[in-house]
């Protein structure tokens, strides 16, 4: 059943166990404590400020407080999500009475799930894993402006002046399918009333596999990521972030667009007013309803490099480490090599012995492997110490031997 469809017929579906999550989840705020005292407690205070909106919940302390509640939350996490933010919304009334006044009467409230213990790959999302909780990383190639999202909106009928409240979007502006006042028929002439609709700060950004994820021989994959709320600005390009939320499916808007997938308001009458729009077949039918493509919905956003004040979460091993996982014949190799005093141009030759010559070509990819060192400029901007070659020259001289 299509969501504005619930929302606009006039009577609501309850969802049991989602209320029985949102239940559970209170009670976890509520009674969860460490060295005895309410460790949530100081977090939800802060909420009653303008600029605060958004709760950060350890998974962990979830799953050590009720286990039957953390695996709702991970198995059917888009399901009870916003029963989840209900819950912190009534918990923060409840307890902060006094400061009511504080809170604005429409302000929405939302939960950050963090310390996801199992990380997947980009490549293991799949339909299956849509609508639980997820735990991702990649490389942050792009990022998009912050803008205002629609994510509920009143609208009013401009037939009867009905006023048609909490119409949920679906990632794309949805008007409500029928009035509600039950004399009227209006299906298409909505008119939306932007001051008494609810919006949100929204940010789209790309990210792809990392090296250390990408099989040999494949091109990195990439997707979508839906940041809202206070996870916007969070991630910058060249960044390698951790994303916790869930996987979902959202409609490709610019392929609607397309000349070959027109609206379905749009009409088309012959000369003598009858209406020929149905006799153009399934074709246009076919592009418009199956125009979806996945996306990743994110509620924590972590970076994961060192440089950015993030946790490197594959953990750079240091030298002590490095040698423990190296037998003594290996280390002492390695040793002998540091006593080499042309241990560069040794370097140099050993790689691609069988192409001769092309030293300067060999010294570039040496130095494109090791790689370069990261710097930050008198004004904070931080740049990559990763090095790109280019191989340019004549055919048959080896450049893809070299790749």
């Amino acid at each position: 059943m299509d969501v504005a469809d619930r929302t606009t017929g006039g009577a609501h579906l309850r969802d049991q166990l989602a209320e029985r999550c949102q239940k559970l989840f209170q009670e976890f705020l509520e009674d969860f404590k460490v060295d005895g005292e309410n460790k949530y407690m100081n977090e939800i205070q802060e909420l009653i400020q303008p600029e605060r909106n958004t709760l950060a919940v350890s998974f962990n302390d979830i799953e050590s407080h009720n286990s039957k509640l953390s695996t709702i939350i991970q198995e059917e996490y888009y399901r009870v999500y916003q029963y989840l933010c209900n819950a912190v919304r009534n918990f923060t009334h409840d307890r902060f009475s006094s400061d009511t006044g504080q809170i604005p009467p429409g302000k929405d409230f939302y939960v950050s799930i963090t310390e996801l213990p199992t990380r997947h790959k980009i490549r293991e999302l799949t339909s299956q894993k849509i609508g639980t909780l997820l735990r991702i990383t990649g490389q942050v190639v792009r990022t998009h402006p912050v803008h205002p999202e629609l994510v509920s909106g009143t609208f009013v009928c401009l037939d009867c002046q009905t006023v048609v409240k909490d119409v949920e979007q679906q990632f794309k502006y949805t008007q409500p399918t029928v009035c509600r006042n039950p004399v009227c028929q209006n299906r298409l002439r909505f008119m939306l009333d932007v001051n008494k609709s609810k919006f949100v700060d929204f940010q789209k950004v790309r990210i792809q596999e990392t090296q250390a994820e990408l099989p040999r021989g494949c091109i990195p994959r990439s997707l979508e990521i839906v940041l809202r709320a206070e996870t916007v600005e969070q991630a910058q390009a060249g960044d390698k972030c951790d994303f916790i939320g869930t996987l979902i499916v959202v409609p490709d808007v610019s392929k609607l667009q397309m000349p070959g997938a027109r609206a379905e308001t749009s009409e088309r009458q012959t000369g003598e007013g009858y209406n020929t729009d149905g006799i153009r077949g399934l074709k246009a039918l076919g592009v418009r309803d199956l125009s979806y493509r996945l996306a990743f919905l994110a509620c924590s956003v972590e970076s994961t490099n060192p440089r950015f004040g993030g946790k490197d979460l594959d953990g750079d091993m240091t030298a002590e480490m490095i040698k423990k996982q190296m037998t003594d014949h290996e280390w002492e190799t390695i040793y002998k090599m540091t006593k080499d005093k042309n241990l560069y141009q040794n370097l140099i030759s050993s790689i691609f012995p069988t192409i001769h010559g092309n030293d300067e070509v060999k010294r570039g990819i040496l130095l494109m492997l090791f790689g370069g060192v990261p710097k930050v400029t008198r004004e904070g901007t931080t740049l990559r110490g990763d090095v790109n070659v280019c191989v340019v020259g004549d055919p048959s001289t080896a450049k893809s031997q070299f790749l």
